[in-house]
């Protein structure tokens, strides 16, 4: 079974797969996978992942998701980057400066996230009247999130829509009027459902998902 996958995958990976250096100083290898192509097998999906999984991009919902993405929709494993251009996946070997792009997940069963980052707790909570502080953790409707979460680095052009305020600011501009540090800056986290921001750790909830009266299910998550 897996002679005949290996098989198909090389002729699929021959038609699919371009290789150029990319214009610019450094000469660093883009591979180019061709989308539409891949579209028009049975499985695009399937390939792609097995195409992604040598160069550590493992998961699968993310995997997925890339195809229907927005042009810029930017995946990391440890080794490579992944940015969809239009018709193409662009991928590149990261740089040493780039690896630092670290982006962590919370499955739905996942009660710790521990890493040299960060410390999370998460855990269901029964009782609506538990009161927490934004800085230390945060109660938030569980209905609304799509798991897996994703944890990463603030970006230009994020934005949220923050407890307590109306309507949407820019992360940057939250940052600058919580009077931040530059290192401060560099140092957040984010805490991410479906590529929108459910909080920004240690500082503010998103008000999208906060608990209300009719929430069921709450998820508790907390920095240790």
């Amino acid at each position: 079974g897996r002679q005949l996958i290996d098989e198909a995958m090389a002729k699929v990976k021959k038609k699919v797969v371009v290789s150029g250096n990319s214009t610019g100083g450094e000469q660093t290898d883009i591979q180019k996978v061709n989308i539409e192509y891949l579209k028009k097998l049975k499985y695009p999906k399937a390939y792609l992942y097995e195409l992604l999984k040598q160069y550590g991009f493992t998961e699968w919902n993310d995997v997925a998701n890339i195809l229907g993405a927005q042009s810029g929709k930017q995946l990391f494993s440890a080794t490579h980057r992944l940015v969809k251009d239009r018709n193409f996946l662009l991928l590149t070997v990261l740089q040493p400066e780039q690896k630092q792009e670290c982006v962590y997940y919370i499955n739905e069963n996942d009660h710790f996230l521990e890493n040299k980052d960060l410390k999370l707790a998460v855990t269901n909570v029964n009782s609506l009247s538990e009161k927490v502080s934004h800085k230390k953790a945060v109660l938030i409707d569980k209905d609304s999130l799509k798991f897996p979460l994703l944890v990463r680095k603030w970006q230009k052009g994020d934005y949220f829509y923050p407890f307590g305020m109306r309507g949407k600011k820019k992360v940057s501009k939250f940052f600058k009027d919580e009077k931040m540090s530059l290192l401060e800056k560099e140092n957040s986290w984010l805490l991410c459902s479906n590529n929108e921001i459910v909080w920004v750790i240690g500082r503010r909830l998103d008000n999208r998902y906060k608990i209300t009266n009719t929430t069921e299910n709450i998820l508790k998550i907390e920095i240790l």
